[in-house]
């Protein structure tokens, strides 16, 4: 439905973003890309007709502090994936084409899985602007994501299911964030020749865990592609056992994550009524879930009264632990690609003995994984040493991928 007059726009577009501080679209940019409506009503999608996971929806350039400073290109997508009840769901991204010309074979791709920020609307990353509420933690990120690009990696970030997009976000449920970071590789290589089907995915906490839910499912999910490996930084695991704790010891203070997780496994769970394990306090302030990032929801007014203050004692916790327990304990997963985790030893948020269990569980399994701890001294502008292990270590992470999936540089 685009041709001539479409591809005049795009290249009009692409030089307003050069003035704007991006580097200009090259030549090979494809002629027929659905350009994506202005503002904030890009996020809504049309009526998915029938298709095929992975396809482009539509896309525009990317000119806010979401894009990454080194791309020759940065684009702000929608694109089509699978649900959790495995129906078609518009998923946001970004993607980011290096400069110069590609190797032969393409540029080979970084699939980013983020770190918690939210499940509200506004705490997708590729919302990141100057009033974004998780700018800080994505701003880091984006620092060590711009190393990867300037070594000859395309890098290709997704929002997740239901942030940014209509819904709600399935937060933790591992084969959502599988499916969405393999949707947002093929659908960049309907965006941009010149990619290869050869692929990495990394990701950090939340998204660690993503990463090796996508070790195990993209095997069987991502035809057409090939992914070398996996890299899982402070990845969430045992995440049932950590749940149980809480419910067995009232009066800890509670936080944020309790509330997105709570919804996020309520959301990936059809017919699991969250609501009955809360208080009437509880019930009152978990809507703040859907306003709030994940730091606003630590404030005095929202999820930080003690855990008895907002969850029922008496409740019936055997669905929701269960229903956690298959949809999101990363250790019960079984990575298909070679993986790497890394850890630090002073985590505050991911226990380094947790991700040990895990790791020695896949060793059992015959999984290909090599495990590198590091004690963090220095957090920089990182808020945590749990954030700060992502640059501390991303010299590890680029060398493993090097000898996985050569950068072209």
């Amino acid at each position: 439905m685009v041709f001539q007059t479409r591809r005049l726009h795009l290249i009009a577009a692409s030089t307003l973003a050069v003035l704007a501080g991006c580097a200009q679209l090259d030549s090979a940019a494809p002629a027929a890309i659905t350009q994506g409506p202005a503002g904030d009503a890009f996020y809504t999608p049309p009526t998915l007709a029938a298709g095929h996971h992975g396809d482009l929806i539509w896309a525009r350039p990317l000119t806010t502090q979401a894009a990454l400073p080194s791309a020759a290109q940065n684009w702000l997508v929608l694109y089509r994936s699978t649900d959790v009840a495995g129906q078609p769901v518009a998923v946001s991204g970004t993607v980011a084409i290096p400069s110069g010309t590609p190797p032969a074979g393409g540029w080979p791709v970084l699939s980013w899985t983020h770190g918690t920020t939210g499940i509200a609307d506004l705490c997708a990353p590729s919302r990141n602007r100057p009033d974004y509420p998780a700018r800080d933690y994505i701003n880091l990120m984006s620092a060590s994501l711009d190393q990867w690009l300037q070594r000859g990696y395309a890098v290709v970030q997704t929002d997740y299911q239901g942030l940014g997009t209509p819904g709600t976000h399935p937060y933790l449920v591992g084969d959502s964030e599988a499916r969405g970071a393999i949707d947002m590789v093929l659908a960049a290589r309907q965006l941009t020749p010149g990619l290869s089907k050869n692929w990495l995915v990394m990701g950090h906490s939340q998204g660690g865990q993503a990463a090796i839910y996508t070790a195990a499912r993209a095997p069987d999910y991502g035809q057409g592609l090939n992914l070398k490996g996996a890299i899982a930084i402070a990845p969430a695991s045992h995440l049932s056992t950590l749940v149980a704790y809480s419910q067995a010891h009232p009066d800890m203070n509670a936080n944020g994550f309790g509330a997105l997780m709570t919804v996020g496994i309520g959301a990936g769970a059809p017919g699991l009524n969250t609501t009955a394990m809360l208080t009437a306090e509880g019930k009152k302030r978990i809507q703040l879930v859907e306003e709030r990032c994940v730091v606003g929801l630590s404030a005095p007014d929202a999820w930080s009264l003690k855990t008895s203050e907002l969850v029922n004692a008496n409740a019936d916790y055997a669905a929701f632990n269960g229903a956690l327990a298959t949809l999101a304990d990363t250790e019960n997963t079984r990575p298909q690609v070679p993986l790497l985790v890394l850890q630090a030893d002073n985590d505050e948020v991911v226990p380094a003995h947790l991700t040990a269990k895990m790791v020695a569980r896949f060793k059992t399994l015959g999984v290909d994984v090599d495990a590198r701890n590091y004690k963090v001294g220095d957090k920089g502008t990182a808020r945590t040493y749990h954030q700060a292990t992502v640059p501390t270590a991303m010299g590890d992470a680029m060398e493993w991928a090097q000898g996985r999936l050569p950068a072209g540089k």
